[in-house]
């Protein structure tokens, strides 16, 4: 097992060196500028009232992107080094839970959270925009690392029975409700279950600031302007629902059943600990709270994207201990999940389906390193950058960018010859023209 271990560890180390270096080529990208010039516009509360009358109920997520420093970072600083503070926060926190509840030395918990992160990558569907995109990891990256954080005021609260643990739970839990809908739901259900086993007023409150948060989240005035009303049938719009969630449960369970053979192979001691301390039965509950975040996707007829990675985070972890207790003996087929993780990504789906398309990203950010100019493409945005700011014109025609990256996030506005799109509407927001496109 040892080898096993130590493997996915040096791995997980070079993959972190490949991220940290193509960070390094990281740039503003669109909603960063929508951030910049409405908080200009509205100012800090304005703009909080606008995102939450007008595009969604996401309080924290979205207050937090308001305070991107587009215009006073003309060097692109932020971009460049927010995704290694936030790979470094993962670590830092993952190793402070495996130190609290496993009683790990600094230097195991370390490795150990090394080796996590390495599962956390690779069960991404969109590995630019969780990691790369400044806004997108804000509301889906950042959520899970405050997650951690909720975990060790939990145990340091069941531990010592100090009101000031207890205090940051409840801010906390605030804070995760206004992150993103699906790890609102993913804690709701949680605390609901505490709730069902431990009736104290302190669960209680939980439960209120939980559902007072989820509340103020789903029922933002923008969340209804944003949801395009269904022309189809009642009969058809229940039988896409039903599609929708299966294919999208299908691609979770077919994604970690690959994976959980090395999961298991490499923290079999913390699932043995966890099988240990918990019953089967109370294990498969908090595994179904899975369902919750994806009978709602399905409901709204989402298909796999970036909403869904905290689901399938959850779901490895919340899985892997319910067939180490059943089905250990998986473990021996660890080689065939580290074969499969190595290899490309399918090619099965047309582009409005790519998401379906298998990707465990470890060849993907191989080729951006080994293959990817990405100081070339550095120069081309910082060229194109400096055009729409020192043009007088109101109208810009900019040559399309040539070195387009696989993992870093980029999304290329519309030519001449093509309409209007978001990036484009974006960009002459902040930029204070009329027209931009490409040639």
């Amino acid at each position: 097992m040892k080898s096993v271990y130590y493997i996915t560890a040096f791995l997980s180390i070079i993959l972190i060196i490949g991220l940290v270096y193509i960070a390094f080529f990281n740039v503003y990208q669109t909603d960063d500028y929508i951030y910049a010039y409405t908080t200009k516009k509205f100012g800090i509360l304005g703009n909080m009232q606008e995102f939450y009358m007008n595009w969604g109920g996401r309080y924290f997520g979205y207050t937090y992107n308001m305070f991107v420093p587009l215009s006073d970072d003309p060097e692109n600083i932020l971009p460049k080094i927010y995704p290694v503070f936030l790979i470094l926060s993962f670590i830092g926190i993952s190793t402070l839970n495996f130190k609290e509840f496993f009683k790990y030395s600094w230097l195991q918990a370390i490795i150990k959270a090394f080796v996590l992160f390495f599962f956390y990558t690779v069960i991404l569907t969109n590995i630019s925009e969780h990691f790369f995109w400044f806004t997108g990891s804000n509301v889906y990256f950042l959520p899970v690392i405050l997650s951690g954080f909720l975990l060790i005021f939990f145990k340091k609260y069941n531990d010592t029975g100090k009101a000031g643990w207890y205090s940051l739970i409840l801010v906390m839990i605030f804070i995760l409700m206004g992150s993103n809908e699906i790890l609102a739901l993913i804690l709701l259900g949680i605390i609901v279950y505490l709730n069902t086993q431990d009736g104290s007023i302190k669960t209680r409150i939980m439960l209120i600031v939980a559902l007072s948060g989820i509340l103020i989240s789903f029922l933002a005035p923008g969340n209804f302007l944003r949801m395009a009303e269904s022309e189809d049938a009642f009969y058809l719009k229940w039988v896409k629902r039903i599609l929708y969630f299966g294919a999208d449960t299908t691609y979770i369970v077919i994604k970690t059943a690959i994976l959980i053979p090395l999961f298991i192979k490499v923290f079999e001691k913390e699932l043995a600990e966890i099988a240990r301390r918990y019953y089967f039965k109370k294990l498969i509950i908090i595994w179904l709270i899975s369902f919750l975040p994806l009978l709602f996707l399905g409901f709204i007829m989402n298909s796999i994207g970036r909403q869904f990675e905290n689901i399938i985070f959850f779901w490895l972890l919340s899985s892997s201990v319910i067939v180490y207790m059943r089905f250990g003996e998986i473990k021996k087929f660890w080689i065939f999940s580290m074969a499969i993780i190595l290899l490309p990504q399918t090619d099965f789906f047309p582009e409005k389906y790519k998401n379906f398309n298998l990707s465990f990203n470890i060849n993907n950010i191989a080729k951006e390193v080994l293959y990817t100019d990405l100081k070339a493409y550095d120069s081309e945005i910082s060229e194109r950058i400096h055009t729409l700011k020192t043009t007088s014109s109101d109208s810009v025609v900019v040559d399309k960018i040539k070195t387009v990256p696989i993992v870093l996030y980029f999304d290329e506005m519309t030519s001449v010859n093509e309409p209007r799109d978001y990036v484009s509407m974006q960009l002459e927001k902040y930029f204070n023209k009329k027209y931009i496109r490409t040639k």
